[in-house]
């Protein structure tokens, strides 16, 4: 076992850094930085390495394409801050399929997140995510009920019209018919368990494996999606 934990100095210095916005703040507490919150989280995808490639043996796990920059890009967006003070691990597949399932582990200041689903899912994909769903809809409540089992909840927006609703799909599958985008996820309201290793990766890796039915729900359906 590699990781650590991500100790709550870390955590606090990521803030710190957000907060100063200033390269020279940065760039004087980067070996901090790195020592606290960068390498705890290589070591950490080291020690999921095993579960990720089982799950799917083409996910992109190079650290340097996986985990997220503190650096932020501003290029397309109002914000201009130059850093964050969350970061994430993002596995997704190696062919650059859009849309693109994925699995996911995030934290912030004050807790973290963890979950799989569908990013990059334009109209037209959704549409193909309903069709599925109104042809079978017992395909997509048994891929997310073991996941629903073990306490991810459904997320993402929905559309405010119904459109479950107005196709007659109820239940977990009318809830899964009515997003613009896919996710299942859950939310920790603490960092404490960022700091104890076991702990975060027992519940990482038996969360991977529980999302494992949805995750191959949304790769099937991403893959004849593109190749149409």
């Amino acid at each position: 076992m590699l990781f650590k934990g991500i100790k709550p100095e870390g955590i606090y210095l990521l803030a710190e850094n957000r907060f100063n916005d200033s390269k020279v703040f940065y760039d004087e507490h980067k070996p901090q930085i790195n020592e606290l919150v960068i390498h705890p989280l290589r070591a950490l995808l080291d020690d999921l390495f095993d579960t990720l490639v089982e799950i799917n043996p083409d996910f992109i796990l190079d650290p340097v394409r996986c985990i997220s920059r503190i650096r932020r890009d501003t290029r397309y967006t109002h914000d201009k801050s130059l850093y964050r003070e969350n970061l994430w691990m993002m596995f997704r597949h190696q062919k650059n399929y859009l849309p693109t399932p994925m699995l996911w582990f995030e934290f912030f200041p004050d807790g973290y997140n963890y979950g799989g689903g569908i990013i990059s899912a334009s109209p037209a994909f959704m549409e193909h995510w309903r069709t599925a769903i109104r042809e079978n809809p017992e395909n997509i409540e048994v891929a997310v009920q073991p996941a629903l089992d073990a306490g991810f909840e459904i997320d993402g927006n929905c559309y405010k019209r119904s459109k479950a609703e107005a196709d007659g799909i109820t239940g977990t599958a009318g809830e899964l018919y009515n997003l613009k985008s896919p996710f299942l996820s859950v939310h920790i309201d603490t960092i404490a368990n960022l700091n104890k290793p076991k702990k975060l990766e027992k519940q990482l890796i038996s969360g991977y494996e529980a999302l494992t039915p949805f995750y191959d729900y949304c790769l099937k359906l991403t893959k004849s999606y593109n190749c149409e």
